[in-house]
């Protein structure tokens, strides 16, 4: 008894060893693409990670996200520390669907584990609370041979935030090169309700139409005598006023 006693006291700092020295990737069951839930006001960026959790070693990832385009536009996609080597290729194919492409151009795969492959980025747009589903449809998921692995996906979301404060804008004057006294006079709104800025050039008001929720373009024709031109664009939501002033030269 107590030599069977002894063994078992000498083979339990082992067993302990062993369960240490086993890697993450031993929990890791299937193939699993999911999304991460982002927020921020209208007219502001919210960023949505894609995860990538692994049994398989990975040469390549499709897929398309479904979301809301009354809620968020699509601006940008990058890879991550983790897909560092990949090309990340993010295209609307249709009205509210985002086409995501990863891959290696030459040899490289993603090894068993867990973590995000790729950051989207998003311009919200809409009203304090809305929400749009991101819904993960037609995965394509390749070994390092281009042979199809089966995956899963996992639904994130996006969600407009309310102001935290005054809308944030921005006004940049654009002069026309083969008119110098023609100022396209453009304006980005963040945190805004939504409506149009106020916007003068040297006093005088100028009309501004909406390009997209956030995003604004008017067009002011100076004096062929002006020398400068003040503009100046001001916004409000529940928080307050927001304003921006840029002073351009004209020749």
């Amino acid at each position: 008894m107590r030599l069977r006693f002894w063994m078992v006291l000498t083979l339990l700092p082992w067993a302990a060893l062993l369960m240490t020295a086993m890697p993450a990737s031993a929990d890791i069951v299937g193939n699993t693409l999911s999304l991460s839930d982002g927020s921020a006001p209208t007219g502001a960026p919210a960023t949505v990670t894609l995860d990538l959790a692994n049994e398989d070693a990975v040469g390549g990832i499709q897929l398309d996200i479904l979301f809301d385009t009354s809620v968020a536009v699509f601006s940008s996609i990058a890879v991550t520390d983790r897909s560092a080597g990949m090309t990340a290729e993010g295209r609307v194919v249709e009205s509210g669907r985002l086409r995501v492409v990863l891959y290696y151009g030459g040899s490289g795969s993603l090894a068993s584990d867990t973590g995000s492959v790729a950051e989207l980025v998003f311009s919200m747009q809409g009203a304090a609370d809305d929400l749009s589903t991101l819904v993960i449809e037609d995965i394509v998921l390749s070994d390092p041979d281009g042979a199809a692995l089966t995956a899963t996906g996992t639904e994130g979301s996006l969600t407009v935030d309310a102001p935290s404060g005054p809308p944030v804008l921005s006004v940049v004057g654009l002069k026309n090169p083969g008119n110098t006294t023609i100022i396209k006079i453009m304006v980005t709104v963040a945190g805004g309700s939504g409506g149009l800025p106020t916007v003068t050039a040297s006093g005088d008001d100028v009309i501004m139409s909406a390009l997209s929720d956030g995003l604004f373009l008017g067009q002011y024709v100076a004096a062929p005598t002006q020398s400068t031109l003040s503009l100046t664009a001001t916004a409000t939501n529940d928080q307050g006023t927001g304003t921006d002033q840029v002073t351009l030269a004209l020749p």
